[in-house]
């Protein structure tokens, strides 16, 4: 059998963002929540370099060749060899 990909409309109210304006009104060094979910991981080292228990996570997947994905991205994405990373990344947690 085939499927249809999925197919994913964003939101009128959020544009896509996932939050409401209360929420995107917070910001943490300049960012909202939004914006530091479409970050890669490779970007998201350097912006967390200071709290190190969340550093320490992004350095893990960063060192199993995950440095260019979002940290928003659905996991239902990920294939093949970036799947078996993300797979890796979760046993070493």
């Amino acid at each position: 059998m085939h499927f249809l990909p999925d197919v994913y409309v964003p939101c009128d109210v959020c544009h896509g963002r996932r939050f409401n304006s209360e929420t995107l009104e917070i910001a943490y060094k300049g960012k909202n929540i939004s914006q530091v979910l479409d970050m890669t991981v490779e970007e998201a080292l350097s912006f967390f370099e200071n709290i190190p228990k969340i550093k320490r996570q992004l350095q893990t997947l960063f060192d199993v060749g995950l440095g260019y994905i979002r940290l928003g991205q659905a996991a239902t994405t990920f294939v093949g060899r970036r799947s078996t990373a993300y797979q890796t990344f979760h046993r070493t947690k």
